[in-house]
């Protein structure tokens, strides 16, 4: 079971409490007798070992249990001295360090699933991507409708610039093969470095490619031709609108 903020701040908390007893008693002690009871003092363990019994379950630190020894009391019992006292509190103290140390790290601790990849797949649910694909800054993936109507777009809007460019052009039906299609694609656009969505005659394949690409923070260019009117939803987003192959070429080369 993964440990949590808030029970790992519960057991600083009664640790905490415990030094400030043991530290207020102490000074109580300093100008008067010199000394703690042993009863005192055997409470003070107790609950430290309680507490102690707590941090192991709930950590793998497996800190051992105090005892008291013989040598901790005086020749009569009933006493301890102040500075075996003493002692045993700033036992306590580290462990309380320690303890806010582990805090700090938690509040601290950097998300191991890289910033490109899925927080957690929606296909199985499981943390990250279990393909853990590694992000190509230079691969760019196309999203598209596969009809025939924008083919010419891509091939002569799309590519012939990407190429031009050094960039390389991504297509979901460019490869074949038995993955699931829908893994396929999210792993593609996991691993490129900028999506271009053309939402032409608003496929609704490729709104779900769009929606992945902004949740996954990839930087996004999305193209329409002028005929398929703008959705609400995405007309406050900055898009390219073109006519012809040739204007669409020209427009992302200046974007690029």
């Amino acid at each position: 079971m993964e440990i949590s903020k808030k029970q790992l701040d519960a057991v600083g908390y009664e640790l905490d409490q415990l030094y400030i007893k043991i530290q207020n008693h102490i000074e109580d002690r300093v100008s008067a007798e010199g000394y703690v009871y042993a009863d005192t003092y055997r409470g003070w363990v107790n609950e430290y070992n309680q507490i102690i019994q707590k941090y192991n379950k709930l950590t793998t630190a497996n800190l051992s249990l105090k005892n008291v020894s013989e040598y901790e009391l005086s020749s009569t019992f009933k006493t301890v001295r102040i500075d075996i006292a003493r002692s045993f509190a700033q036992s306590v103290k580290k462990l309380v360090d320690n303890v806010e140390a582990d805090i700090k790290l938690m509040e601290n601790k950097v998300d191991s699933i890289p910033p490109h990849q899925m927080r957690v797949c929606f296909k199985t649910g499981v943390k990250g991507c279990p393909i853990n694909p590694t992000e190509r800054k230079n691969k760019v993936f196309v999203a598209m409708s596969f009809s025939d109507e924008y083919k010419d777009s891509y091939e002569y809007g799309v590519k012939l610039i990407l190429e031009q460019k050094g960039l390389q052009p991504y297509k979901a039906d460019a490869i074949i093969n038995n993955k699931d299609i829908m893994c396929k694609i999210c792993e593609q656009i996991q691993s490129c470095g900028i999506i271009i969505v053309n939402i032409s005659g608003l496929n609704s394949n490729v709104m779900l490619e769009l929606g992945l690409a902004y949740g996954l923070g990839k930087r996004v260019i999305m193209i329409k031709d002028k005929k398929t009117t703008m959705i609400s939803d995405l007309g406050s987003i900055e898009y390219i609108e073109y006519s012809h192959a040739g204007e669409l070429q020209q427009k992302l080369n200046e974007i690029l």
